[in-house]
């Protein structure tokens, strides 16, 4: 008897692989934080694109946790990711209270520079912990 699907699936292939790729909350929670970021820039800079220049600098990190929110699917990896996420949008609305409002100068937007740099070793903490989490995840198994 001949079945509907002409392409049996192979012994490497399976549902997860065939699945297309949904964005986690980590990635959500991320890109909300660099578009308000972004946005926040761009509203304080004379000329709108101006602001773009410091993206980079300041949410270089963000990339690393976006790309591994996309690779580690583990629902403790992506809690973990989004809480790194949240707790970097707190450091960065700390230091642009600080550099903007509570001690204004006109150097004052060199920080954004340096902010994401600052950052990294915090970050890297929770990268490793969700890589261990997501490598450790338990296998369940049909009894």
């Amino acid at each position: 008897m001949q079945t509907d699907n002409p392409r049996p699936p192979s012994g490497g292939e399976t549902a997860v692989s065939r699945a297309p790729m949904r964005p986690g909350l980590a990635f959500w929670t991320t890109a909300t934080i660099v578009l308000i970021g972004t946005l926040f820039f761009c509203s304080l800079a004379e000329h709108f694109f101006a602001g773009l220049f410091f993206v980079p600098f300041s949410f270089g990190p963000l990339a690393v946790t976006i790309g591994l929110a996309f690779a580690l699917r583990s629902t403790l990896a992506q809690v973990l990711l989004t809480v790194s996420s949240i707790l970097y949008g707190a450091w960065f609305a700390f230091v642009c209270a600080q550099a903007f409002f509570v001690n204004p100068d006109p150097q004052s937007p060199i920080v954004f520079l340096f902010v994401g740099i600052y950052a990294i070793p915090v970050l890297v903490i929770f990268w490793i912990a969700a890589a261990v989490a997501h490598l450790r995840k338990p296998k369940w198994k049909a009894n």
